[in-house]
């Protein structure tokens, strides 16, 4: 089977509550996603991805990523930013800002079976640290692209 090459629009409406993540492209190795954060809000749970790598590219906004099984390891991350977390590094991260943040977040690995591990090493069964958020408030005709 032939593979076809594919052009996607890094665009997503802002948030004024909430966030919001949109699947882009998807290969049988990776996937591309784009999300926005209202000011306040980002994975706040502390976890670790068992077999995908993945990088959060900064596009608009500021992120402030936590670190380290400990989350003690802070990274400042503004536009034209990357942050790359091998898999097996553990994470948590928050729209630092003042305006919604928009991050590309591309994620790669062989195994779609990826896992989610809270830092004491038990699996996160589904998206659990999306339970109980915000559902998101949409800036009317606010976009970034």
């Amino acid at each position: 089977m032939e593979k076809h090459a594919k052009v996607v629009q890094l665009k997503t409406q802002l948030v004024k509550e909430g966030h919001t993540r949109d699947l882009l492209a998807e290969t049988d190795l990776m996937t591309l996603r784009i999300h926005c954060y209202a000011p306040g809000n980002g994975e706040n749970a502390l976890h670790s991805h068992t077999k995908e790598d993945h990088m959060f590219l900064v596009l608009q906004g500021t992120a402030l990523f936590t670190t380290g099984r400990d989350g003690k390891t802070v990274v400042n991350a503004g536009r034209n930013h990357a942050v790359v977390l091998p898999a097996g590094c553990y994470y948590q991260f928050c729209n630092s800002g003042t305006e919604p943040l928009v991050m590309a977040r591309i994620g790669a690995g062989s195994d779609k079976a990826d896992h989610r591990l809270n830092p004491d090493g038990s699996a996160i069964p589904g998206r659990t640290h999306e339970q109980g958020a915000a559902k998101p408030v949409l800036i009317e005709g606010a976009f970034f692209e």
